[in-house]
């Protein structure tokens, strides 16, 4: 579970952006000929992997810290300030004068699915160089949100920032990215050994693995020297495995109104609950229920408030029985 005694329960390494959310426009926007459209709501917010699990958990009362590069012009000021009303640890930000933080248009649809429209950054990502290694000895868990998407810090620098702070009796969590780079599947092999907890999508899983039933995957993960795999399977809740456990757990019915960040929601909590000692089953059922309550607000972290907001949540919805073996 880690020391109490440590400066920070987390730090969340990875990627931050800001978040230009645009709800309710028709799928031809673009196509119609039609030079305006209305759109449902318009929203500015930080936004990212790191930025959202870092939230997230300082939300349900963690100290959370992020650590990232995070340009010096305005978007970069606006971030600051919605991390620090979220009560983000920003000590460990890093603002280089050649940093530009990127912006993604976020195009929600009206079924709660989203696309992302990518934006041009410039040295946005975080370098060894930037890091002070002693700082994972000064905390409970790491989190690095996303593997595939860390740039220097995929290929080599991870396994050490992760070897570090388990040597230090830190728990480690690693999400999981597609691989827009075409690093390939095995690019992160050396990362597997030092990770307690990999939380990867269903499909990011299948890319990695080759495999498609949950329990190969896993094995996959497992064999690799992951001591236990959370498989985020969006509607369909999520699966883990251990060397010596294994379960799936049931999703909650919702009807998403913005499914952004659903994931970053679902590994920030089952990590509140680690640290909180919580059992796996236990961890997986509240993980589900923030990534269900999450989309039923627009953006990637701003509808959930607390942690008894989920509870109140899981108290009222009902659940999907899958009856799964």
């Amino acid at each position: 579970m880690g020391s109490q005694n440590k400066k920070y329960d987390v730090i969340c390494i990875g990627q931050v952006v800001q978040d230009i959310m645009v709800t309710n426009i028709p799928e031809n926007a673009l196509t119609s000929g039609t030079d305006t459209v209305m759109a449902g709501q318009v929203l500015l917010a930080s936004g990212g992997d790191a930025v959202n699990e870092a939230a997230m958990l300082a939300k349900l009362g963690n100290h959370s810290a992020l650590l990232t590069r995070l340009d010096k012009r305005n978007v970069g000021d606006m971030i600051y300030g919605d991390l620090v009303r979220e009560g983000v640890d920003t000590s460990l930000l890093t603002r280089p004068d050649d940093c530009k933080t990127f912006s993604t248009v976020v195009v929600v649809k009206q079924n709660g699915d989203h696309s992302f429209l990518i934006g041009p950054g410039e040295n946005f990502m975080l370098k060894m160089s930037d890091i002070d290694l002693s700082v994972f000895e000064e905390t409970r868990a790491v989190t690095a949100g996303s593997i595939y998407g860390l740039g220097e810090l995929d290929t080599g620098g991870l396994a050490v920032i992760f070897e570090k702070a388990q040597k230090a009796g830190a728990i480690t969590l690693a999400d999981m990215n597609f691989d827009t780079l075409g690093l390939g599947p095995h690019a992160i092999d050396s990362v597997y050994p030092y990770t307690d907890y990999l939380m990867p999508s269903y499909d990011e899983a299948v890319y990695v693995t080759g495999e498609r039933e949950p329990d190969k995957i896993a094995d996959v993960f497992l064999a690799a020297g992951v001591k236990n795999v959370v498989l985020k399977m969006g509607e369909e809740g999520c699966f883990f495995k251990s060397a010596k456990k294994r379960f799936f757990t049931d999703p909650y019915k919702v009807n998403p109104v913005d499914t952004t960040g659903c994931g970053d929601n679902f590994v920030a909590a089952f990590l509140h609950c680690l640290l909180k000692g919580m059992e796996p089953e236990e961890c997986a059922e509240f993980a589900c229920g923030a990534g269900a309550l999450n989309s039923q607000g627009i953006g990637a972290h701003l509808y959930v408030q607390s942690e008894d907001h989920i509870r109140q949540f899981m108290a009222s919805a009902e659940k999907r029985e899958l009856h799964r073996k």
